[in-house]
């Protein structure tokens, strides 16, 4: 698939300035302060800053003083959000981790306002990982289809009436 077809995933969590590449979790919020010098009071500008939440501040070595302080994603340690220390490859995350990551996807898309049914983005995240795709491939395809199912359903509460898949649901209730 290409990139244009996981737009939304690509958009909310891939290329986010907010969310770590590496755990897919929410790691800073957007603030808008007033611009210096702006010509109008209603005129901000956007910067983000740490989520207390899922974040932790760290000290390490640095080449200078500055830098050693770090903000650092509480999960997988990463300081930046577009660090990932494992490779996209499907055979370099384990089945736990690759089913972590689709809840953590989840979450986060949800938490960012993006519609999509929680089962069928699991379903076709584990399908897509079983046809041996990558990672990114299968959650991008996920969401995709889990945007077109809420909204076929319109189901605009994550929760329709139909028969649950096993596998699916158990990587969600975990």
């Amino acid at each position: 698939m290409s990139e244009r077809d996981h737009s939304s995933y690509h958009e909310h969590v891939l290329d986010a300035a907010d969310v770590c590449n590496s755990c897919h979790r929410v790691i800073r919020v957007k603030r808008l302060d007033p611009t210096r010098g702006g010509l109008a009071d209603e005129e901000f500008e956007a910067t983000f800053e740490r989520r207390r939440q899922t974040t932790e501040i760290g000290y390490g070595p640095a080449d200078s003083a500055s830098n050693v302080k770090g903000v650092f994603c509480d999960r997988c340690g990463t300081e930046s959000p577009y660090d990932r220390p494992w490779d996209d490859a499907e055979e370099a995350v384990s089945d736990d981790r690759f089913r972590e990551l689709i809840q953590t996807t989840i979450r986060t898309l949800e938490y960012k306002g993006v519609t999509l049914h929680r089962e069928d983005f699991a379903r076709h995240a584990l399908q897509q990982r079983r046809d041996d795709e990558h990672v990114d491939d299968c959650l991008g395809a996920a969401t995709e289809a889990a945007i077109v199912a809420a909204v076929a359903r319109g189901d605009f509460d994550g929760d329709a009436d139909h028969a649950p898949d096993t596998e699916a649901h158990e990587v969600l209730s975990t």
